[in-house]
């Protein structure tokens, strides 16, 4: 916002030895000391801030879909936590419009406690204004792990789940047509009024269907 702040005020200069200069001394030993500045030690917190943040447990694919959506090259790797900090990109809508996407490090259960850097990764959630939860087709149970998620933000700030969301059910061209019909049946049981997609990033399966639902929420 164009704000600026003092820190910490600057020193004051002294005065050097040419304004004690005299007719009968034109070189004077003397100068006046100046001013020391203030010290202090400050620890600033960052918070991203993006259109829509990705939400996952580690692994669920949130790196995988930001690249797939963007330019941005995050770490993919095939074990938890490869994504220690915040990756933003810019996805490209039509007609030249486009969203920030920022791939929020993975939460687990116990996040609001500060487990698994929880407070560190929660943080950047706050500055979004839509939650994108993705979970993987493979879950075991994917309402009980959308349902871990949203305690695990209710219990660090409330106000997050006041936020517009969407659930992208991951890794779904593993899934055949009957398997999805079913998932489709728990899911508006358990889920309610929850909106809720079906994607792969690696097919590419129900992309430009999420941009254009992402793009309808941002503009709701």
């Amino acid at each position: 916002h164009e704000e600026e702040k003092i820190a910490v005020e600057g020193g004051k200069g002294g005065r050097g030895n040419w304004h004690f200069k005299t007719p009968t001394n034109q070189t004077p030993r003397y100068a006046q000391p100046g001013i020391r500045g203030q010290e202090k030690q400050l620890t600033l917190e960052l918070k991203v801030l993006a259109d829509v943040g990705l939400v996952g447990f580690p692994n669920a694919g949130k790196s995988t879909l930001l690249s797939v959506m963007t330019s941005a090259k995050p770490k993919i790797a095939d074990y938890e936590f490869t994504t220690l900090k915040p990756n933003l990109g810019i996805v490209k809508y039509r007609d030249f419009r486009s969203f920030v996407m920022a791939d929020i490090p993975g939460i687990i259960e116990g996040a609001a406690e500060g487990k698994g850097l929880g407070h560190y990764f929660l943080r950047h959630i706050e500055r979004n204004s839509i939650l994108l939860f993705l979970i993987p087709a493979d879950s075991t149970d994917i309402s009980q792990e959308y349902e871990v998620l949203l305690n695990e933000l209710r219990k660090y700030n409330p106000e997050l789940l006041d936020k517009n969301r969407l659930v992208a059910i991951s890794k779904s061209d593993m899934l055949d047509d009957e398997l999805i019909g079913e998932i489709k049946i728990e899911l508006d049981r358990d889920l309610k009024e929850t909106p809720y997609i079906f994607i792969s990033s690696v097919s590419e399966m129900g992309l430009d269907e999420l941009k254009d639902r992402l793009w309808l929420l941002l503009n709701d």
